[in-house]
Parts: structure tokens; C-alpha cells; sequence
């Protein structure tokens, strides 16, 4: 009976190795038999769908090769496809108008999008735009600059050629002007305004990253106490996504998400890493990642890297305010020393005395001086004050 047995499972498993034989045989006459040409033309057409739908694949090097797949949606399980035409269903009543605007000027505003496409800033336009979770695709942001751009041309032309006509008249010879002039002026803007406009994900990328600086060591010291007290990594990174730290919870909302769909932990601190402009974040996150490997400490490891990052922001503050020293003393001398200097030099140079002086500190200069030059200078003082100081 034993041998019977034996020999009925050996029958079994010899049935079942000729039947995955075979259907591995088939398989790969099947793969024989497929023509590269046309596997080749159905991925051209599929990017060129793609593309024209606005899902533009862009070249991404270095750390941003890591957001490549997450980007480009090939690891996503669904591709969400945001095309110009949707900008008319956004809640902002001014990307809607711009958006109609752009779809009544299809034609021309799609060739101009085009050329605007080619500059190099767009090779970075998806990373930043992800980085600092704007709801646009590369395709929708291309197109509302362009169009912005585009009024700001016809405005700027327009109002040139007013300017003009309201000057005296120009010499016959130099009557092409009028038209010239304004024009360039309108190209000028218009080259400005793109730029601006691939500037502002980068900004707002910055700024997002600031705030998640400025958020960190806090955060760091609750995972190191939550983890001290025995609780996972995935709740402690759920608890900081539910806690109020502002933009450090919604990047760890997203990185949760990652994890809940299947992600790995390291890949998805790993992409929380590479999608932030903070600094101390992804040196963070690195030292995170490198203990899981490694199986450190978590929450000795949390604990110093917060103690680093808050030596690291009191070294910042305490650098402003040196700078400010020597701040000071140049606002001083700007804002109350050289107009004082300026008056009383006006003063004595339009004076009815005969002393040889031939500073030009005529009337009108002085009055554009105090009017226009002195409100400029002390507005770029103040822009660059703000730009400099640690946002923490």
C-alpha cells in the first residue's frame, strides 16, 4: 500500500513538472514570436498621448533620479492625468479665468507654451512642483505661465504706446520708436515673466523646507520619547503625521500613505528625504535609515540628531544677529546720515551766494532724491534684511 502511494504522488509531481515545461515552452515562443518594431511604436505613441495630455516625461539627475518613478507616476497604481483643460474646475477664480483664456488662444498659446517648454529651467519644473505639493502638472503650470506672460506683453506694449503718444513728438527719422521701443519692453517682461514663473515652485519648495526646519527638532525629541516608551517606528511616524507640527505633518501624512500602499519604510523616508529642501531633514532621515539597516538605537539616535539641529539653528540666529551689528550701522548712515547730508548740501549749493560749488543738487533732483531714490534704497534694505534672517 506504502509503495502504491509512493508511486501515485510520483506520477503527480512528474504530470506537473511536464505541465510547467510546457507552458514555460510556450511562453517563450509566444516572446519569439512578438515583433520588436511594433513593441517599439506602441511606447512612441503611448508617450506621445502622454505627452500630449500633459504628462511630460523630463530628465532628472542626481538626488532627483530617487523622485523619478514617483514623479513620472511608474510606480503609482493609477496615473492621474491633469491637462489644461482642468484648470477651468480649480477652486481659484484666477487660474480658472487663465485657463479660459489660454483654451479660447489654443492654437497660438500651445506654440508659445511650446517654446517656453524648451528652457532649461524645465528639467527641474516637475521635482519642484511635487517638492512644494502644488496642485499642478508640469503641463498646466507651463500653460498659466505662458498666458501670464502673454498679458503681460500686451500690457506692457500697450501702455508703452500710450507713454509715447503722450511725449512730445519724435524727429520723422526716429519715428520707428514709438513702436520699437515699447515693443522691446513688452518682449523684455515677457522673458521676466516665464522666469518668475519657473521660480515660483522653487520658492515655495524653499519655503516649505524652512518651515519643516523650523519644526524639526521639536518633532525629533516626541519620536525619541515615543519610541523610548516601545512603540514602533510606523505609529511614531503616525503620530507625528497626526500631531500639529504644520508642514512636517503633512510630508509625514504622505510618507504614511506611501507605506499603507505598499512601500517600503526606508524607500518611503527615503522619497521623504528627497522631495524636502530641508537640510537637517535629510540628514536626518539618513541617519533614520542607516539605523534600520544597521538596527541602532532609534531613540538615542532621534535624540541626538535633534540636540544637532538645534545647535545647528542657534549657530544661524546667533550668526544673524553678529550680522546685524554691522547692519545697523549701515542703515544708520543710509537712512538718517546721508539724507540729512544731502539736504544740507541742497541747501547750501542753491543758496544766493557766490561760493564755487557745482554739485548738481538742483531742486527737482533733490525732491526725486527724497521722493523716489531714498524710498527705493530703504525698501531693498528692508527686503534684504528679511531674506537673510534664519526662519526658525
Amino acid at each position: 500500500m506504502a509503495d502504491l502511494l509512493k508511486n501515485l504522488r510520483a506520477r503527480i509531481e512528474e504530470k506537473k513538472e511536464k505541465e510547467k515545461t510546457e507552458s514555460a515552452r510556450a511562453a517563450s515562443e509566444e516572446e519569439a514570436n512578438v515583433n520588436p518594431s511594433q513593441v517599439e511604436d506602441i511606447v512612441r505613441r503611448m508617450k506621445e498621448k502622454y505627452q500630449h495630455e500633459g504628462l511630460q516625461e523630463q530628465a532628472v539627475e542626481g538626488k532627483l533620479g530617487e523622485l523619478r518613478d514617483i514623479i513620472t507616476g511608474t510606480e503609482r497604481k493609477t496615473i492621474e492625468l491633469q491637462t489644461v483643460e482642468e484648470l477651468q474646475e480649480f477652486h481659484s477664480p484666477l487660474v480658472r479665468r487663465l485657463g479660459g483664456l489660454y483654451l479660447k488662444l489654443k492654437k497660438p498659446m500651445d506654440w508659445l507654451s511650446a517654446r517656453v517648454a524648451q528652457f532649461p529651467q524645465m528639467k527641474m519644473l516637475n521635482y519642484y512642483l511635487y517638492s512644494a505639493d502644488m496642485p499642478y502638472s508640469s503641463r498646466q503650470w507651463v500653460a498659466l505661465t505662458t498666458i501670464s506672460a502673454f498679458i503681460v506683453f500686451i500690457l506692457s506694449v500697450l501702455l508703452g504706446t500710450v507713454v509715447f503718444n503722450l511725449l512730445p513728438p519724435l524727429k520723422p527719422q526716429y519715428k520707428f520708436l514709438s513702436f520699437l521701443v515699447p515693443l522691446a519692453i513688452g518682449i523684455v517682461l515677457f522673458f521676466i515673466t516665464v522666469l518668475m514663473g519657473f521660480l515660483i515652485p522653487q520658492s515655495n519648495a524653499q519655503k516649505r523646507g524652512e518651515k519643516i526646519s523650523a519644526e524639526l527638532p521639536f518633532a525629533l525629541r516626541h519620536m525619541a520619547t515615543e519610541l523610548r516608551a516601545g512603540i514602533g517606528l510606523y505609529r511614531t511616524i503616525e503620530t507625528i503625521a497626526k500631531a500639529d507640527y504644520g508642514v512636517l505633518s503633512e510630508e509625514f501624512a504622505k510618507t504614511i500613505r506611501e507605506i499603507e500602499e505598499g512601500t517600503d519604510t526606508k524607500d518611503a523616508l527615503r522619497h521623504f528625504a528627497a522631495r524636502s529642501q530641508s537640510k537637517a531633514l535629510q540628514t536626518s532621515l539618513r541617519h533614520v535609515i542607516r539605523a534600520l539597516k544597521t538596527g541602532g538605537n532609534l531613540s538615542e539616535i532621534m535624540s541626538t540628531i535633534a540636540s544637532e539641529v538645534s545647535f545647528d539653528l542657534r549657530t544661524k540666529i546667533r550668526d544673524f544677529s553678529e550680522k546685524m551689528n554691522f547692519f545697523g550701522v549701515i542703515f544708520i548712515f543710509i537712512g538718517i546720515v546721508m539724507p540729512v547730508f544731502v539736504g544740507i548740501l541742497s541747501a547750501i549749493v542753491n543758496a544766493p551766494t557766490n561760493l564755487p560749488l557745482t554739485l548738481p543738487l538742483t531742486p527737482i533732483f533733490t525732491f526725486m532724491f527724497y521722493v523716489a531714490i531714498m524710498p527705493f534704497i530703504l525698501a531693498f534694505l528692508i527686503f534684504y534684511l528679511y531674506i537673510i534672517q534664519p526662519k526658525v
